[in-house]
């Protein structure tokens, strides 16, 4: 199977939880603790947002562009990449004065680099090995020198969910081991406990039960 019907396959089963990915006090919670560390992290690389390019591989709807433009990005420097059909026309009714990607980032023709590349719970969604590493490596390659990868991802397995994998740590750092010049914060509240808290997500989210990596690798700027 390859991995657009991989994908395919997957995404298809998640539109029966659609419900869970709607707006409550855990998803809101999640989003503002999500795009408060992308802004710490990504201080630390960049003085100004403003001029600065990304692009979100596998970008479903295009929603995350909302978080880049408020943490100081400007909308016409996003670019976006999707393979599914339906996401694809929400970016295109959307976004439409936006760069738009379409198909398997591994194989399609993206001429461009970019600043930053972004990906958010893609990458498990992605079982096999090499596929990944063919991701990561495109991912690499599409940056310019001193750009970033930008990384958010669950490091944890879900054993009623066989359609995902965890991408630990350790993995992670392997995927990107050409960066000297990393940083990596373990934030989310497990999705399981932070649905049933609700509005109590910041009493809940202590370390050790947190479900999520954000992490930024760059790339040399020789």
């Amino acid at each position: 199977m390859s991995l657009s019907e991989e994908i395919n396959k997957q995404y298809g089963k998640r539109n029966s939880k659609a419900h869970l990915y709607v707006n409550s006090p855990y998803v809101t919670a999640v989003q503002a603790e999500l795009k408060k560390n992308c802004v710490l992290l990504l201080q630390k690389y960049f003085k100004d947002f403003s001029n600065l390019t990304v692009l979100e591989i596998g970008a479903g709807n295009g929603s995350n562009a909302n978080m880049f433009e408020a943490i100081g990005f400007q909308l016409k420097n996003i670019s976006f990449n999707e393979l599914l059909e339906e996401r694809i026309k929400a970016i295109e009714a959307n976004y439409p004065n936006n760069k738009l990607y379409k198909g398997d980032a591994i194989r399609i023709e993206i001429p461009e680099k970019f600043d930053v590349v972004y990906q958010s719970t893609v990458f498990t969604s992605v079982l096999n090995t090499e596929d990944r590493i063919n991701l990561a490596n495109k991912m690499w390659h599409l940056l310019k020198p001193g750009g970033v990868i930008l990384w958010y991802d669950f490091i944890y397995n879900n054993p009623k969910n066989s359609d995902v994998r965890k991408v630990n740590v350790q993995e992670v750092k392997q995927l990107f081991n050409k960066s000297t010049n990393s940083s990596i914060l373990k934030l989310t509240l497990a999705p399981p406990i932070g649905r049933r808290v609700g509005k109590f997500y910041a009493l809940f989210n202590v370390p050790f039960l947190r479900s999520h990596i954000l992490a930024v690798f760059q790339k040399n700027a020789n």
